[in-house]
């Protein structure tokens, strides 16, 4: 049980008698308190408690449930007030609200003696260019969590928010949150220059290094086709907490009114919880990234951190005329393409089933599976999913119906789920397009964004460069684009130790021009273009263990090479036997399906323990873990085996790039884009040229220390939009 005395600023009482009588003798000072001893808030510390929290039932009870205290500079003998009872289920939870700016000083001084604070927001919304900041939650190793009306405070006179910014800068600080991204977004946002954030740990994104793409199957509830459904463990703070510590956190505040005049206790004391579990947290997750050697990729996602709040708060800048444009141009092809495949189907005596429920319409919906399978089997094609993949299939052999769909498809999405939705979320603070960057939504630990989903804009072709030229820098600026050249065989070269490889990218060779030259007999100064294009098809898909029938397709879809399945075979021949060492890589991962690894995971009933798990692993250490079928079986698949290596090293690479580019980028130049293995940086014209050389450098040498004796190279452009100029 856990009690604190409240006090008043300035009144006092000769001999103030406490509400509830602490039973137990006090403790040890600890880590949270200030060394020199001078705090005038009595310490509580840390006690080890069990994981399994003891669940408080009763609700008017206050065993182990929090007391809430204001405190005050320089009280002489307080005056009891009250206590307000939380029915928390963290033990030695003690909340603190500061009053004054003293004791928010004292609260910051007693942080830094700690050397790291659990730190959380409240906020009246979710973008930190148009919402503020509400309550701040300061959490200590002893139990303790300061709470803060940033508002209330504010009105003092001081800037808090600065404060904050000061202290994520501290390096003798470690600044412990989850999901740090969206908190420390509100504190740069609040500031005109750039944080240089540092000693900064995110559960979230510790916990999914840990989980290192991790999933299982599980029987779906109402199955129809399949059975089994791929679950992910989930990473919100709530299920951390449910998972590692026992303790059931309350949501049902999250949505109430952090804007108002006067925040109620309940509102402070839900707060307070997501603070108090953090550093619990913290220690767990970092003993589990200790044991299974993980400790330097998480520290690689926390150092790319403050980049990804910098792309996000500075946003994409945006043609919105062109785009407009645009999107018309894509509606009415889409109209047109609509018409085309509704008439075919009319003209072939279709008529589309009644759908219970729905309107009728005599005419095929290209949107419905059920209409767009009924058709093509009444065509006499064998076919049971309109997927992609198997429309793609259908167009290759012919049905140009099938890539009529497909065309309709991709146009109908880049006009709605594209341009139209760029338009409509459009920040009305900058007018620009404020996307989501996710660092660990992929099992190989790339990125994904929303809102503008930029990493499905096509990079090849008229269609991908047109929507690309709508990203258009804003007057006085230039685009400085970065991509990094060849980087997936570059990466497959240092993973296979393929001599071969090696040597031709140590020599300056065009790799393509010489799996060309080795397909065909020919030497490499008479390879043709069109021969060089069906080798990057061989390259680019035979790393990953592409078979003959899907090298033919895809040199048709992807790069407009004409080759029989005879030529895909030879091809697949010679490009084994060019670059044995890639063949030796393909054969030592499929080992690994039968050489499962010991994986430690934690949960509140077992504590730290270990499962068997076919891992792989990328050059600097990221691992992937599968999960396994009913019959033991590994989840892995050979492909997977052969590419999250590969994947995963990219991944590294591109984070460990950024997370150097933006300590060194000067202060007017921000970083904008992060795209597979491109960056993309805005810079005043007058410091494009400059920026262009940084960028070079840094992608050259942080690219050729991770793949040595492999070199990296990189294509850096000054542009006026990222499709060109």
């Amino acid at each position: 049980m856990s009690g604190v005395i409240l006090w008043l600023p300035g009144e006092t009482a000769t001999s103030p008698a406490p509400l509830i009588d602490r039973s137990t003798p006090k403790k040890e000072a600890d880590r949270s308190a200030p060394k020199n001893g001078s705090s005038e808030i009595e310490h509580l510390a840390l006690k080890r408690r069990p994981l399994q929290a003891t669940l408080l039932q009763d609700q008017e009870s206050l065993q182990h449930s929090a007391s809430i205290c204001i405190i005050a500079s320089r009280p002489t003998s307080p005056e009891p007030l009250s206590i307000l009872s939380n029915s928390c289920q963290i033990p030695d939870l003690e909340i603190v609200e500061i009053s004054s700016l003293q004791a928010w000083a004292q609260a910051l001084q007693e942080i830094g003696a700690a050397g790291i604070c659990g730190f959380d927001l409240e906020t009246t919304g979710l973008d930190p260019l148009t919402s503020r900041a509400r309550l701040c939650q300061l959490s200590l190793p002893s139990g303790r969590v300061y709470v803060a009306d940033l508002w209330a405070l504010g009105r003092e006179g001081s800037s808090l928010l600065q404060d904050l910014a000061n202290l994520t800068e501290d390096p003798s600080v470690k600044i412990v949150g989850h999901n740090l991204k969206f908190d420390l977004s509100f504190i740069q946002a609040s500031q005109s220059r750039r944080l240089h954030m540092s000693n900064l740990f995110d559960t979230m994104l510790a916990s999914q290094v840990c989980w290192a793409g991790y999933d299982s199957l599980q029987r779906a509830n109402k199955a129809t086709k399949n059975f089994w459904k791929t679950k992910t463990p989930e990473q919100t703070l709530k299920a951390l907490a449910e998972r590692h510590l026992g303790i059931s956190l309350s949501k049902e505040l999250q949505a109430s009114n952090w804007g108002a005049d006067t925040l109620s206790p309940e509102q402070k004391a839900y707060a307070a919880k997501d603070a108090a579990v953090l550093l619990p947290l913290h220690d767990i997750l970092q003993e589990l990234l200790q044991k299974n050697k993980l400790e330097h990729i998480a520290e690689l996602e926390f150092r790319a951190l403050p980049s990804v709040i910098e792309m996000e708060l500075t946003g994409l800048p945006l043609d919105t005329q062109a785009c407009r444009t645009l999107m018309e141009q894509k509606k009415l092809q889409a109209q047109e393409l609509l018409q085309s495949l509704q008439a075919e189907a009319q003209k072939a005596g279709f008529e589309p089933r009644p759908k219970k429920g729905k309107k009728y319409s005599p005419l095929l919906n290209p949107a419905s599976s059920q209409d767009v399978l009924a058709f093509l089997q009444a065509q006499g094609y064998n076919i049971s999913s309109t997927g992609e993949a198997a429309l793609k299939e259908l167009a290759f052999n012919g049905c140009s119906w099938a890539g009529d769909l497909l065309q309709y498809r991709k146009t109908s999405k880049q006009a709605n789920d594209f341009l139209e939705k760029w338009l409509l979320k459009l920040s009305p603070k900058d007018n620009r397009l404020h996307g989501q960057y996710f660092q660990l939504s992929t099992r190989a630990g790339r990125f994904s964004s929303r809102d503008p989903n930029i990493q499905q804009i096509p990079k090849r072709g008229e269609e991908g460069l047109a929507i690309r030229r709508l990203f258009r820098a804003s007057p006085g600026k230039k685009l400085i684009k970065a991509d990094l050249s060849g980087i997936e065989l570059r990466i497959m070269a240092r993973l296979s130790q393929d001599q071969t490889m090696i040597e031709a990218f140590q020599n300056g060779q065009d790799l393509h021009k010489l799996t060309a030259s080795k397909i065909s007999g020919l030497p490499i100064e008479q390879i043709t273009k069109a021969q060089r294009q069906g080798a990057k098809a061989v390259n680019f898909l035979l790393i990953y263990g592409g078979q003959p029938e899907l090298l033919q397709r895809r040199a048709k879809e992807t790069y407009g090479v004409d080759m029989s399945l005879e030529e895909a075979k030879e091809a697949h021949r010679k490009f084994f036997q060019t670059y044995p060492g890639v063949a030796a890589f393909h054969a030592k991962q499929r080992t690994l399906k039968r050489l499962p690894k010991s994986h430690y995971l934690h949960n509140h009933v077992k504590g730290m323990y270990s499962r068997q798990a076919v891992t792989t692993q990328t050059l600097p250490g990221r691992k992937r873990i599968w999960g396994q079928r009913e019959d033991g079986d590994s989840l892995a698949s050979i492909n997977q085996l052969y590419n999250s290596p590969s994947q995963g090293t990219g991944a590294d690479l591109i984070k460990a790039i950024m997370g150097e580019v933006y300590s060194s980028l000067s202060e007017e130049v921000k970083m904008i884009a992060s795209v597979h293995d491109e960056i993309v940086l805005e810079a005043p014209e007058d410091l494009a040229q400059e920026m262009k050389n940084l960028l070079l450098g840094i992608m050259r040498r942080v690219g050729s220390e991770l793949l040595f004796p492999v070199p990296v190279d990189a294509e850096v452009e000054v542009l006026s939009s990222w499709g060109g100029d």
